[in-house]
């Protein structure tokens, strides 16, 4: 989103405590770019958390009745620990990153 890009310029209010704080880290010719990542950021969060909202309640325990207790998912990691080390181990040591 950000760099050299097409800009619009905006006009926003802000309450003086928090323009203060703005200007004390970011100094005048760097307050475009600091609001872009801020923005950036925060944006990226409202969307996540979006997402998070529209697939809460997806999960059915019905549809998974073999991770019904914590012991059920706890024994499901590790099975998939244990495959990721042996995976690990016929790779010659590699891992992924």
């Amino acid at each position: 989103m950000g760099g050299k890009a097409k800009t619009e310029k905006m006009s926003v209010t802000l309450p003086k405590e928090l323009a203060g704080e703005i200007r004390s880290i970011a100094s005048q010719g760097e307050i475009s770019s600091f609001f872009t990542e801020a923005l950036e950021h925060y944006i990226s969060y409202r969307k996540q958390k979006i997402a998070l909202e529209k697939g809460f309640g997806a999960w059915k325990n019905e549809s998974h009745p073999d991770l019904a207790t914590p012991e059920d998912s706890a024994a499901y990691v590790r099975a998939i620990r244990e495959a990721d080390r042996e995976r690990q181990q016929r790779l010659g040591g590699v891992s992924a990153k």
